[in-house]
């Protein structure tokens, strides 16, 4: 088993598809928590009519929860979240 979830892309930054289970779970739970913050900032429009500065909360709770993966997950990479050129 290996002790990374996801396998770094060759060029730019980020990673590719996950190679372990914790990966999978791990963007699961990502999904879950944009479609659970997108109902609390009445996106869906469940009390009145949505507004732009639900769009706005919507965004900056996107962001917070984007910036927290990317810390969590930088040691589940291969050599950690970083620009790559495609050499090795």
């Amino acid at each position: 088993m290996s002790k990374y979830w996801f396998k770094a892309k060759k060029y730019g930054w980020g990673t590719s598809w996950p190679i372990a289970w914790q990966g999978w779970v791990s963007i699961l739970c990502l999904i879950i928590f944009v479609l659970v913050f997108a109902y609390v900032d009445n996106l869906f429009g469940k009390e009145t009519h949505t507004t732009p500065r639900d769009f706005l909360r919507f965004f900056l709770d996107v962001l917070i929860l984007s910036i927290l993966f990317c810390l969590i997950l930088n040691d589940k990479v291969e050599n950690g979240l970083k620009w790559r050129w495609g050499k090795e």
